[in-house]
C-alpha cells in the first residue's frame, strides 16, 4: 500500500504499508497513523498472485484545521460544538492556522514586537494595568491609528503594519472597535485602503483618515514610499466608509507620520515627511457633516 501527500502519484510519497502488523503486546497491535498535510490522499493497493491474506481495514478521518495548524499547534475539537476542530496554537504562535508569530524569532521574549494586548493606565493611582480581553481576536501590528467615541465608549482602531500569513509582513485596511467598559473587541468593516502611518481624528460621529504610507515594501522596491493624501471617513453609527474630496490646496499635502488635531470642529494636521521632513507646513480641514 503507497500513500501519497496529494491527488497524484507525483505528490510527496508518505508510507508505505506491506506484511503483518506485529503485537507489541500480544492483542494490543500497533496500527500505524498516517496524516497528510495538503488536503489530499491518494492511496496506491498493488499486490500479485504469490500469496493471499486475509485483507486490511483502513479507518480515516477528515482534520478540518486549516493547513494542520501550520506545524505550530494541535488541532483540538471543541468543548461547545464537538464536531467542530480548532487549533490551539503554541506559545508565541497565533492566528486561525497557527501561522502568525507574535513576534518574529520570538524576537527574544514575548513582550517585544507585534502585540496585540490593551495597556491601561491609571492616572489617580499612577499604575498599569494589562487587563483580560474578550470578544474577537484581533491581531497586533503598529503604525495604525486609533480614536476615543465618547458615545459608544469605545476606541475604534485603524490600518498599521502587521504580521501575515506565510511568514509575510505588509499594510493592512483593519478595523477594530475596543468597548473599554466591557473590554470586548469586535471586527468591522474594512476600509478599502491599507496603510500606515497616518492620521485620524473623530468629528461629528465620523472617524476621519488622513494620509499616510500606502507601500508595501518588497524585495524589489528599494524601500520606496508612497506619500498619500486620500481623505476616508468612517461613519461610525452606519458602519460605513466614505472616500471624501483631497485637499485642493496650493501646495502638496501628501504625507505620513503626521500628527492631526480637532478644534472648533475642523481637523488641524501638523508635520510629517514627504520625502523631505515637513516642520512648518500646518494644514486645516473644516469640520466634517454626516449627510
Amino acid at each position: 500500500m503507497y500513500v501519497y501527500d496529494g491527488d497524484s502519484i507525483y505528490a510527496p510519497l508518505i508510507a508505505v504499508l506491506s506484511g503483518l502488523i506485529v503485537p507489541e503486546i500480544r492483542g494490543n497491535e500497533t496500527v500505524p497513523e498516517v496524516v497528510t498535510t495538503s488536503g489530499y490522499a491518494l492511496l496506491h493497493f498493488f499486490s500479485d498472485a504469490a500469496y493471499n491474506l486475509t485483507g486490511f481495514n483502513i479507518f480515516y478521518s477528515i482534520n478540518f484545521c486549516p493547513n494542520n495548524c501550520s506545524g505550530h499547534g494541535k488541532c483540538t475539537t471543541s468543548i461547545s460544538v464537538p464536531s467542530q476542530v480548532y487549533c490551539d496554537c503554541d506559545k508565541y504562535w497565533k492566528g486561525e492556522a497557527c501561522d502568525i508569530p507574535y513576534c518574529k524569532a520570538n524576537c527574544g521574549s514575548p513582550d517585544h514586537g507585534y502585540t496585540s494586548s490593551i495597556q491601561e493606565y491609571h492616572i489617580s493611582s499612577n499604575t498599569w494595568l494589562v487587563p483580560e480581553t474578550k470578544g474577537a481576536i484581533v491581531q497586533g501590528g503598529y503604525g495604525h491609528t486609533s480614536v476615543y467615541d465618547e458615545i459608544t465608549k469605545s476606541i475604534y482602531v485603524h490600518g498599521g503594519y502587521k504580521a501575515l500569513p506565510g511568514n509575510k509582513y505588509g499594510l493592512v485596511d483593519d478595523l477594530y472597535k475596543y468597548e473599554v467598559n466591557t473590554k470586548t473587541w469586535t471586527i468591522l468593516k474594512e476600509s478599502g485602503f491599507a496603510r500606515y502611518l497616518h492620521s485620524a481624528v473623530l468629528i461629528n460621529g465620523a472617524m476621519l483618515i488622513f494620509g499616510g504610507n500606502t507601500h508595501n515594501d518588497t524585495s524589489l522596491s528599494n524601500g520606496a514610499k508612497c506619500f498619500s493624501a486620500d481623505f476616508l471617513a468612517y461613519d461610525i453609527a452606519c458602519d460605513e466608509w466614505k472616500i471624501l474630496p483631497k485637499p485642493n490646496l496650493h501646495r502638496d499635502v501628501n504625507r505620513f507620520g503626521h500628527s492631526a488635531v480637532v478644534i472648533n470642529g475642523s481637523m488641524y494636521i501638523f508635520g510629517g515627511f514627504s520625502s523631505v521632513l515637513l516642520i512648518t507646513i500646518t494644514t486645516a480641514f473644516m469640520g466634517y457633516v454626516l449627510p
